[in-house]
């Protein structure tokens, strides 16, 4: 084989060698970030029925608030339950308004896959620019 055209296979081999490196980190980058997103949607659907929950358990305190108003008697072990509820409900509810956030404000580093902030310019972990 001519010496040019073996010089220009090397070439073109290396070529594509650098092109198919790069798609490989182009679905890693990906997945990780459609990863991101589904781990978000799921948060967002349980933060969706924790907030019927504790709608559900306000409008039932409202009601026994309402009652004992009307003089029908408080149930003041029912009141603490609800307010017991109530309290536990919004504590899972911020926590998982937390993870979103901190879901929503990261990106992953190409090169080795960890966790950096939004803003970062450089990674974390290896140091490369992000």
């Amino acid at each position: 084989m001519d010496d040019r055209v073996k010089e220009l296979m090397d070439r073109i081999l290396e070529t594509a060698s650098v092109a198919a490196d790069a798609a490989t980190d182009t679905v890693r980058v990906a997945g990780r970030k459609a990863g991101q997103m589904v781990d978000v949607a799921k948060l967002n659907v349980q933060l969706f029925d924790l907030n019927g929950e504790l709608s559900e358990v306000l409008r039932e305190l409202g009601q026994l608030m309402y009652n004992a108003h009307l003089g029908q008697g408080s149930n003041g072990d029912a009141v603490d339950a609800l307010l017991s509820r109530a309290d536990d409900l919004s504590d899972r509810i911020a926590e998982i308004k937390t993870r979103i956030a901190a879901l929503r404000h990261s990106q992953t580093c190409p090169y080795c896959g960890a966790a950096c902030g939004k803003e970062d310019k450089f990674c974390r972990v290896c140091g490369r620019e992000l």
